[in-house]
């Protein structure tokens, strides 16, 4: 369907789970993948959806856990992968997929695992090896008692914001009731170094800011080395961020012609 307005809905999953989506604009398909904990509302890119609709069929969506999307337990990625499937089928045509962060890497196994997505534009996918600290035992036993003091831990220990970066980030009660979903993150995110994606073929734009840790420009690499339509651009940003107009203009650049 085209689609010329904002239209907000559920999407049912294969094992029932209703996921809440938002679809707005025209054009071609594009799937918005959130970070880690971030729904619709609280994600750090609130004007992103808007910046695209003028471009692209925008299907913005809460992850499961996340928002106005639950939970169904136990967790595993493949249902990840079939709510991704489940709301490829709400529009004609193919679909492309835009990711950040932890949301890339769910973008980059999703694609990998099958899922209905064309192309993929990935902002700073990190690619956390098995020697990183495995700190899910120490976030589960927080989670329920102290979801802020679990955040935390994540935030600074396995994602590593600098202090001064967190500051200006502090847990609203959104947050903290998207929390829990941070261990869905350390289900997948482990491991899935550029390896698992060798020869992955689907067209992708590795995106990073030129301000933004070294490690996202040596992952960018290695990914483009392993997967044979990728390439890697550097724009200008922040630490782990680039502002929603920089951001829709690069993705216009890459995603509005169709191939």
């Amino acid at each position: 369907m085209t689609v010329q307005t904002r239209i907000n809905g559920v999407a049912t999953s294969a094992d029932g789970t209703p996921i809440a989506y938002t679809i707005q604009g025209s054009g071609p398909a594009l799937l918005l993948m959130n970070c880690v904990s971030c729904d619709r509302v609280s994600t750090p890119q609130p004007t992103l959806a808007d910046e695209l609709a003028a471009n692209f069929t925008v299907i913005s969506y809460d992850r499961r856990g996340n928002g106005a999307s639950p939970s169904t337990l136990p967790y595993a990625l493949e249902r990840e992968f079939e709510d991704i499937t489940a709301l490829t089928a709400l529009v004609d045509g193919p679909v492309d997929a835009y990711g950040f962060s932890s949301g890339a890497v769910l973008a980059l196994l999703a694609a990998g695992a099958g899922a209905p997505i064309r192309r993929l534009a990935l902002l700073e996918p990190p690619l956390i090896t098995e020697d990183w600290p495995d700190e899910r035992e120490r976030i589960a036993t927080l989670m329920p008692t102290d979801p802020a003091a679990a955040r935390q831990i994540y935030l600074t220990e396995i994602v590593g914001v600098p202090p001064e970066v967190l500051a200006t980030i502090p847990a609203t009660d959104r947050d903290l009731a998207n929390a829990p979903t941070m261990l869905h993150e350390l289900e997948f995110l482990p491991g899935a170094d550029a390896s698992a994606f060798a020869g992955l073929a689907n067209p992708t734009l590795l995106i990073r800011s030129d301000h933004t840790v070294p490690e996202m420009a040596m992952w960018a690499e290695q990914l483009v080395a392993v997967m044979p339509n990728a390439r890697a651009v550097a724009v200008p940003g922040q630490w782990h961020g680039v502002d929603d107009a920089t951001l829709a203009d690069v993705l216009v650049g890459f995603l509005a012609t169709e191939e």
